[in-house]
């Protein structure tokens, strides 16, 4: 390998590479996360949105859990949002089993959601879908309400 070739690859290595943009459906793996992750919810146009994000001690801010774009980090970064209940079922499909997850009503920053966002689970069938298919999967899903 040619030297600057070399020093490349260490800076992109060192740095942490980070798959920016990607879609959802072209993740084929969401690596398994030391605090588990955490899952948000929304409706907005008619639709169901949800965003899958790493867990952390700090509380998520209102645009880390709604800005577009999917992040999946090689340092454990993740960030993917899913609209419609068979596209966050594609995501969860991609955790490892055992993976534990908190599905949260609201963020718990002080911030109030932009434009017509407003944080919310969706109906109790939707939530049992959900529920049933992550206990099927071997993940540990929990339902929090915090607002």
């Amino acid at each position: 390998m040619k030297p600057i070739a070399l020093i490349i690859v260490s800076i992109v290595l060192v740095a942490g590479v980070f798959v920016s943009g990607v879609s959802a459906p072209s993740i084929e793996k969401l690596p398994r996360s030391f605090k588990g992750y955490e899952l948000y919810s929304w409706s907005e146009d008619s639709q169901w949105h949800f965003t899958l994000i790493t867990g952390t001690n700090r509380n998520k801010t209102v645009e880390e859990i709604c800005s577009g774009g999917n992040i999946v980090s090689e340092t454990g970064w993740v960030r993917v949002h899913a609209t419609g209940v068979n596209a966050i079922v594609d995501v969860l499909n991609k955790l490892p089993r055992g993976e534990e997850i908190v599905w949260l009503d609201s963020p718990r920053s002080e911030q109030s959601p932009p434009g017509d966002i407003e944080f919310m689970f969706p109906p109790e069938q939707v939530i049992d879908s959900v529920m049933g298919y992550a206990e099927d999967s071997g993940l540990n899903l929990q339902v929090v309400a915090i607002s």
